[in-house]
């Protein structure tokens, strides 16, 4: 008998637990299928639009020599040749402003020469403007064209071009047009490196004024200098001059702005080469190998970059064959651009590492001699202004990287409008009336820049799209 209750306690145990556990998982069961109450708590926040701000915009003003014209006072530089310029607005009767900015590294600066902040104050918001300058020069020692177009002030800014070594001078441009001091750091980069340059970070530039540097004063005897331009507090505008004298010979002026930050896709429009012939014969001299067409290369990371150059004809507009470069990761390299007959192209580069770059063109005719600094151009979605700065046989030049056909439509203030067809992977060119400033609208993306050539002058400037600073933002308190 006591086995028997023995069993039938042992049998009720684990009945019990079976039930219990029955009961549990019912509940269980109940608790999932029973819709329990949601509660969600969404952030708040609100979209606000801010009012448009004026554009300002500045032309960098006289070009510059390390002398007062007479020969004397070579640490100082002075002014040298006077702009012209052509600016404009989206809209009709806009009154355009230019006011000079304080020059006090200029020795002979005036209201002529001086920089300029462009604006147009009494404008509705979103008015767009557009401005851009020229100044020729032919002087014993030194001689060419430099046109570039009037940017805006930026917070960071990458510049490629120039030289130091014998019978190279390059200045370092920047213009504050703002109403605050801009704090600016320099970092340069050469063919060996970044470079250490003393007094190149914490640079003060006061509202409404300009500072020169000579490069050579950060990066002495570089080849292939790049810098990179980092503000704080107000903004500048940023711009490089080189000089050329080769042996006695003067050999060329060229002021260039902001080429496109780190990418591995970059596009210059226009590259005009002219006069190949003559260059030819003369590469082989000392001090004239840099009339030969090249390409200048900053890869910021250490990783080398292999870099397939794309080339499309003006006068075909299509694609005209690629090649294969090699530049090294850390280090600024130049690398020829492929021969090419004369002419004005496009080039694409697509690069397994993000680079920096600018090409570099020369002309040689009637026994002058001159150059240019191409700079990368960003992709343009959205009307944009078009300026024609006075100088010999403008030309917009007008490339298409994309996989579509695109239409653009040039219209000036007058009424007057083209319309382009650009084809996938191509380019194309209008010549453009001096003091003009066009609307530029697009089906896709394109890249513009404008250009000029004549007897021993060469020289123009990539058109960038207006700044954000305007746009809707979302605030969370």
């Amino acid at each position: 008998m006591a086995a028997k209750r023995t069993v039938i306690a042992t049998s009720a145990r684990a009945l019990g637990a079976a039930l219990t556990l029955g009961v549990g998982a019912a509940l269980v069961a109940g608790a999932v299928l029973i819709p329990l109450p949601k509660y969600s708590v969404s952030v708040p926040s609100v979209e606000v639009a801010p009012t448009p701000v004026p554009q300002s915009l500045v032309c960098a003003g006289s070009l510059l020599q390390l002398s007062n014209g007479a020969g004397a006072d070579a640490t100082a530089a002075s002014g040298v040749g006077t702009p012209k310029r052509s600016s404009g607005a989206d809209e009709s009767g806009v009154d355009i402003e230019q006011a000079p900015l304080a020059a006090p590294d200029n020795s002979s600066v005036g209201d002529a020469t001086a920089p300029t902040a462009v604006t147009a104050p009494s404008a509705d918001p979103g008015v767009l403007i557009a401005a851009a300058q020229s100044v020729a020069v032919a002087q014993e020692d030194i001689s060419g064209l430099a046109a570039t177009n009037c940017a805006e002030a930026q917070a960071d800014t990458w510049l490629v071009g120039g030289a130091t070594t014998v019978g190279r001078t390059s200045f370092v441009l920047l213009s504050n047009p703002t109403e605050v001091t801009a704090d600016v750091d320099m970092t340069f980069f050469a063919e060996n490196g970044r470079l250490d340059a003393p007094g190149s970070t914490g640079i003060t530039v006061p509202a409404k004024s300009q500072r020169v540097f000579s490069l050579a004063g950060f990066a002495p005897n570089a080849k292939y200098p790049a810098v990179h331009i980092v503000s704080t507090g107000g903004y500048v505008a940023a711009s490089l001059q080189q000089t050329v004298i080769r042996g006695l010979e003067p050999g060329g002026i060229e002021l260039t702005g902001p080429t496109a930050a780190p990418s591995t896709d970059l596009v210059f429009a226009g590259v005009k080469i002219t006069g190949t012939s003559a260059i030819a014969e003369r590469l082989s001299a000392d001090g004239y190998a840099d009339l030969q067409a090249a390409l200048r290369v900053y890869v910021p990371g250490d990783a080398d970059a292999t870099i397939t150059v794309s080339v499309a004809s003006e006068s075909s507009g299509s694609a005209d064959g690629s090649y294969t470069l090699s530049a090294p990761g850390g280090v600024v390299s130049e690398l020829p651009l492929k021969d090419l007959p004369d002419g004005s192209y496009s080039v694409s580069l697509e690069s397994t590492q993000p680079i920096v770059a600018a090409a570099r063109t020369s002309v040689l005719a009637s026994g002058a001699i001159d150059f240019a600094w191409n700079q990368a151009a960003a992709p343009l979605k959205a009307d944009v202004l078009v300026p024609i700065a006075p100088g010999p046989s403008p030309r917009i030049h007008i490339a298409n990287t994309g996989d579509d056909e695109a239409d653009v439509t040039l219209r000036t203030a007058a009424g007057n409008e083209v319309k382009i067809a650009v084809p996938a992977g191509g380019t194309k060119g209008l010549d453009a009336q001096p003091n003009t400033v066009y609307t530029a609208s697009m089906s896709s993306a394109v890249s513009i820049s404008v250009g000029y050539s004549g007897d021993g002058q060469l020289s123009g400037y990539t058109v960038a799209a207006p700044s954000e600073s305007a746009a809707p933002i979302v605030v969370y308190p």
